[in-house]
């Protein structure tokens, strides 16, 4: 780590003095920041009409007021993300103090080169001479051959015409997917209605799919931009990305992971559509008969039968609001056998250790619930109806 660490500071260091260093001899040790500091003073008021330009002359200010030169260059480790940044950085100072427009043409050339997105593994041509026009085009190699200018200029403009095309084509490819996904969405909007209501009783248990709801909603936020080719081709010959969706080559529609947070809630809506059946239903064949209502008919048709489609269409905030109040009743006691087959009606070899891994969790849930005490016959089960009662002889025996 130490020696990384040195290795960084010293190019640090070596990018200062060879920069500030002038044709005929290199600096000395207590020169590099007086030379820095006499070309700030001539290029800050060619730099004021610029926000890049400015912005490099206001850290090179910074790094001049921590004098001496090692708390400088600390101060440029901390603005700079790399030494290499920190070069061309100075180089480009030492450009614009020596030909203004031609730095700032430059400038301007390299910044659209450096915004634009183009990965290696989907379009290796127009990465690599991204790449290699980056290097060629540094102001430490316009600082040293500044005949080279009109060269560099028009080499990155070839590149910014092959990446033109490019980029329409694939954004307007990436729109078509994301106006598909919408679709998808606007009809999944059913099951996150339902779902969310469903978490929203707490009597139910933990919250259903909560990740999938998140990441479902994030989703919900993209849509389809509206650009067209013609108005996208005058944009991106001025910025590489486009100004209102901000797509960028390589960009994958979430295809994958719309459809994976969609299964997620389909099967969290099936958990919470499980739970009403055991527990509600469980409840209302426990209570004395009441007035049929047309809307608890339905509700009840579609527990039973698992239409979660017919489900969300009953959830109104006074369903919600009746079934609250039913799930805070307490639930009838069921013989821990008789729990066991409702959910295993039939015993196989092949689903025994199944069978035994619930049977266990019923009894621990019972001893939770009892104080650390089973019984397995009737003696657990509170009174119920007496359809749900077994018959008993007068001794009161099975």
């Amino acid at each position: 780590m130490s020696s990384d660490y040195s290795a960084r500071a010293r190019l640090f260091r070596d990018a200062l003095y060879d920069a500030m260093a002038s044709d005929e001899q290199a600096v000395s040790d207590a020169d590099p920041l007086t030379v820095l500091t006499a070309i700030l003073d001539r290029c800050r008021a060619i730099s004021a009409d610029d926000e890049t330009a400015g912005g490099a002359v206001n850290a090179f200010d910074a790094i001049v007021a921590r004098a001496p030169v090692d708390d400088a260059l600390s101060e440029a480790a901390s603005l700079f993300e790399s030494p290499q940044r920190f070069r061309d950085a100075l180089f480009f100072l030492r450009c614009l103090d020596r030909d203004a427009p031609g730095a700032l043409a430059l400038m301007r050339q390299r910044a659209y080169l450096s915004a634009a997105v183009a990965p290696a593994p989907s379009y290796p041509e127009l990465a690599t001479d991204q790449a290699a026009l980056l290097d060629a085009t540094a102001f430490e190699a316009l600082w040293r051959e500044p005949a080279r200018q009109t060269w560099m200029e028009d080499t990155i403009h070839i590149w910014r015409r092959a990446y033109q095309p490019v980029y329409v084509a694939q954004h307007a490819d990436y729109s078509r997917h994301i106006a598909a996904l919408s679709a998808d969405i606007e009809a999944a909007l059913w099951q996150i209605d339902a779902i969310e209501k469903l978490n929203h009783l707490e009597r139910l248990g933990e919250p259903a799919a909560q990740a999938a709801l998140t990441r479902f909603h994030a989703l919900a936020e993209l849509s389809a931009c509206t650009s067209d080719a013609v108005q996208l081709a005058a944009e991106i010959a001025e910025t590489p990305v486009c100004p209102h969706c901000g797509y960028r080559l390589g960009e994958v529609p979430p295809v994958e992971d719309l459809n994976t947070a969609l299964i997620a809630i389909e099967r969290g809506l099936a958990t919470q559509q499980g739970r009403l059946a055991r527990r509600v239903v469980s409840r209302l064949l426990s209570r004395p008969g009441r007035a049929h209502e047309d809307r608890l008919d339905r509700f009840i048709q579609v527990v039973q039968a698992s239409d979660l489609s017919g489900l969300a269409q009953v959830l109104d905030e006074g369903l919600l609001e009746f079934l609250g109040d039913l799930l805070d009743t307490p639930e009838p006691r069921v013989n821990l056998i008789d729990r066991l087959a409702q959910d295993h009606p039939e015993i196989t070899t092949e689903t025994l250790e199944e069978v035994v891994a619930a049977f266990r969790a019923l009894v621990e849930d019972e001893l939770r619930r009892g104080g650390g005490r089973v019984v397995i016959g009737r003696e657990d089960a509170a009174p119920g109806p007496p359809a749900l009662q077994e018959p008993q002889d007068e001794r009161g025996s099975r």
